[in-house]
């Protein structure tokens, strides 16, 4: 059966491995998905999503994230494209990079579709579930280190940092959930979180610390039906117990970034395990590219997007929405 006419999507973060995203979009595209009403997504996810969200069509992502140099993005002084350079700025600014011309990019891809701020991404529902402050078409996955806490922003920033979103630039929030911890330094915002007697400084880092893949979060929570279901796109193969991937401790180095992708995973892995979420995931082989991989060759990325239209493709084949709902309906968070 074709997929829905309108549908939500999650898109999970994975650094470079964003046009595997794209492809996917493209296989959804094809088969019938004519509107998004809102997407969310975690680092890369945040990235693919905000582009969407802002009216970008397919083709144009699928060209900018094939031919982007992705090793722009490791900007910062001479010194730290040393090692010994990179190891000190970890050390003094909690990161390799600076993330400036992230932003930058981030920021002037978004204004040529019309897009600076949350107010230009708002989108008043009176159907929805959510209330009215949280009617925006992007949700982006940020994790605040600073209180240990996950957030969704657009959607907490006036309750858990008192700023009104509609005055922010969509751009800092991807920034911040696209930093990855030892490689982009973190984001930090100075504000007067309610209850606060005087402004604080919060730091944000990748979302992925927290939820890589929240595909949970647009489930109605009104006991209402679903008007449209939720698609969510995986930078994976889809998980089996038989044959899981081992992690490389030998050295000190390895253990810590094993430690990092066993936090950033274990949360979301046990959701994945659930068949119902599965059975609305598309997963991308991804399998030999390295999140952090900035040289990351234009064939390479192609490939990632081929595989991503391929896994599309073979999802919407098999999709049943009737047949979701009355074994899945509104699963469990």
């Amino acid at each position: 059966m074709p997929v829905q006419q309108k549908a939500d999507l999650v898109l999970e973060g994975g650094g470079v491995k964003g046009a595997g995203l794209a492809g996917a979009l493209a296989a959804l595209k094809d088969a019938g998905l004519q509107e998004v009403g809102r997407v969310a997504g975690t680092s890369a996810g945040a990235i693919v999503a905000a582009f969407l969200a802002a009216g970008m069509p397919v083709s144009r992502m699928h060209n900018l994230l094939v031919s982007q140099d992705f090793a722009k993005f490791e900007d910062g002084d001479l010194l730290s494209h040393f090692t010994v350079g990179k190891a000190i700025d970890v050390l003094l600014h909690d990161g390799a990079y600076k993330g400036d011309y992230l932003h930058k990019w981030l920021g002037d891809q978004l204004a040529s579709c019309g897009v600076r701020t949350w107010a230009d991404l708002y989108r008043p529902d009176p159907d929805s579930a959510l209330p009215p402050e949280q009617q925006y078409a992007l949700v982006v996955i940020v994790s605040d280190v600073t209180r240990g806490r996950m957030l969704r922003l657009p959607w907490d920033y006036q309750a858990l940092c008192g700023v009104d979103p509609k005055n922010v630039l969509v751009a800092d929030a991807i920034r911040a959930s696209a930093s990855i911890p030892f490689f982009f330094r973190p984001v930090h915002l100075t504000c007067t979180p309610p209850g606060a007697d005087r402004p604080r400084q919060l730091t944000f880092v990748d979302g992925g610390m927290l939820s890589n893949f929240p595909v949970w979060l647009f489930d109605r929570t009104d006991g209402r039906p679903a008007r449209w279901p939720t698609y969510g796109v995986k930078l994976s193969v889809r998980p089996t117990d038989s044959d899981p991937t081992l992690a490389t401790t030998g050295t000190p180095v390895d253990l810590a970034m094993a430690l990092l992708k066993t936090l950033t995973s274990a949360h979301d892995r046990f959701y994945v395990d659930q068949p119902c979420v599965q059975n609305r995931t598309i997963f991308v082989d991804t399998t030999g590219v390295k999140s952090t991989d900035f040289e990351l060759s234009q064939q390479t990325k192609q490939e990632l997007f081929d595989h991503g239209q391929q896994a599309g493709a073979e999802f919407a084949d098999g999709w049943d929405w009737a047949a979701w709902q009355r074994q899945c309906g509104n699963p469990p968070q």
